[in-house]
């Protein structure tokens, strides 16, 4: 006997983990993320595949696994398994679940909505919070699914008063019984099409998936809600890392990790390798202290550009702004996401309704969404602000405003300020050029500048982030110690060829399956 562990995205690369791992008849897919530079090979925001065709164009391109089964059935263009059926890797397939390390978009969307999400209950309540605050394109049905039929020789979503959304399943491990608050916020839903509800389930410390035993572990990331898991296998336990970091304010989660895996003496480990070349990374409590800096020095506007998740970001520009008479102003994505993560009763999350530091923007708009006229409804009169407002006295605000947000500089007009950009690093050349742009605005209302538009984010002391570094990685396969060590989510090969004397080093292809056996 052994566990196959086939990798189908997530090689050589960073990001878009697609792991099935299988143990007789039970399967499970480690994480269903995207690789954007693949994608980003044939599609950009102008020309992306047809949604009149399903998955039929990702699978044309080799960017889905061609697995029978595992996708949803509205979604199956006629005939596209008859076509693919003498691909080399097709193949029927039945999966128990998927696990998900943290809450981010993915081709989550593709897959059969029966088939349980396996995550912690923040991070199934922020992918709640992005799709509900969503354009409503194909990767944001990562909770519920919008229904299509085939007509008129296309896929296509039915009229909203005849057809309702479907929720996917989640289970929550770590959790023995749900929060009436999060069970409230999971079966709310302010949009004009119906919900046919799935409630969240509670799989308690440990759950039995087919015949794996999981365990789950919180961990420091840049997303909050980001986990690790062990998977117990017929042949030893196997762990998965997903995101994780060392210079977070919860690296105490990280390192707990580390002690709780090697107890379980594992067969493998499957871990991230983002950063290994950097030897110190910026922490984020210096990202905090450089940003205090700038802010407390600061006169006029105040701009912080951070990623639309990482919450411990803005609770640092929260901090600072009480401690420099300013305003957080917030957009109303990211007070939804904050009411969120208090229903799932994060710590050290505000109340966006009740504390003072807290105002939200509104934009002016000829019609609202559902959602954000609801959450209106919600927010005190007296917690909002409009462009107006902040005109009328710029250095009373700290704006937490990006790239799509720039359309209120038209309307605030700013006379010079200050610009921190706090964000994570490009990945590709359209993010260079999205920079460019970005660089264009802040030229043209004449802010400064702090923090790096561009690669090598981190020198600047304005970015975290939020994976691991070098020594980290170090410490994390010095102490867990495995049997076999399988490096993904990296381009670094050489780096991970120092651990041969503490384990096997095992680097999978893409599409190719790993045998793990215990007397390996």
């Amino acid at each position: 006997m052994s566990v196959a562990i086939t990798f189908y995205d997530g090689v050589g690369c960073i990001g878009g983990n697609k792991i099935l791992m299988e143990d007789g008849e039970s399967a499970l897919f480690l994480d269903f993320g995207i690789n954007f530079k693949a994608e980003g090979m044939f599609f950009d925001e102008f020309l992306g595949p047809r949604s009149g065709f399903g998955f039929y164009d990702l699978l044309a391109l080799d960017i889905l696994p061609p697995l029978e089964g595992l996708y949803r059935t509205d979604l199956e263009y006629p005939g596209v398994w008859e076509r693919y059926s003498s691909h080399p890797r097709y193949r029927k397939t039945e999966v128990q679940g998927i696990l998900l390390s943290h809450a981010h978009y993915g081709h989550l969307s593709y897959v059969r909505e029966d088939v349980p999400v396996i995550t912690n209950l923040t991070a199934a309540v922020i992918c709640k919070a992005l799709q509900d605050t969503g354009g409503g394109n194909r990767l944001q049905e990562i909770c519920y699914i919008n229904p299509r039929e085939y007509k008129d020789g296309l896929l296509q979503t039915g009229h909203y008063k005849s057809t309702a959304f479907k929720q996917r399943r989640y289970k929550i491990l770590g959790k023995d019984f749900i929060p009436e608050s999060a069970c409230t916020f999971w079966e709310n839903y302010d949009h004009s099409r119906k919900l046919e509800c799935c409630k969240l389930e509670a799989g308690g410390s440990e759950a039995k998936i087919g015949d794996f035993t999981v365990k789950i572990w919180p961990v420091d990331h840049s997303i909050p809600g980001a986990s690790a898991f062990g998977i117990k296998t017929s042949e030893g336990w196997i762990i998965y890392t997903g995101d994780l970091r060392l210079h977070g304010k919860n690296a105490a989660l990280t390192r707990r990790f580390f002690e709780e895996a090697a107890k379980l003496e594992p067969l493998a480990l499957i871990c991230e390798g983002t950063h290994p070349g950097t030897k110190k990374p910026v922490t984020e409590g210096e990202v905090a202290a450089n940003c205090f800096e700038v802010v407390s020095k600061a006169g006029g506007l105040v701009v912080a550009d951070f990623g639309p998740r990482n919450v411990e970001r803005l609770l640092s520009f929260l901090e600072i702004a009480g401690k420099t008479g300013r305003q957080l102003v917030l957009t109303t994505k990211d007070v939804y996401l904050l009411e969120a993560l208090k229903a799932a009763e994060e710590d050290g999350v505000p109340d966006p309704h009740a504390d003072g530091r807290i105002r939200m923007y509104i934009k002016p708009k000829s019609r609202m969404d559902k959602w954000e006229a609801a959450l209106l409804e919600r927010m005190p009169i007296d917690k909002t602000v409009t462009a107006e407002d902040i005109k009328k006295d710029p250095g009373s605000y700290i704006l937490c405003f990006s790239y799509y947000d720039f359309h209120a500089f038209l309307d605030i007009q700013p006379e010079g300020g200050t610009y921190i950009y706090s964000s994570s690093e490009a990945f590709d050349e359209e993010m260079l050029i999205d920079h460019q742009r970005v660089r264009n605005w802040i030229d043209y209302f004449g802010f400064e500048l702090y923090g790096t538009l561009g690669r090598d984010r981190e020198r600047s002391g304005f970015h975290a982030s939020g994976h691991i570094h070098g020594p980290g990685i170090e410490e994390m396969v010095e102490t867990i110690k495995p049997k076999v060590l399988i490096p993904v989510h990296t381009e670094e090969r050489e780096f991970f060829s120092s651990f041969e004397g503490i384990s096997k080093v095992t680097w999978p292809e893409k599409g190719k399956t790993i045998a793990v056996r215990a007397n390996s």
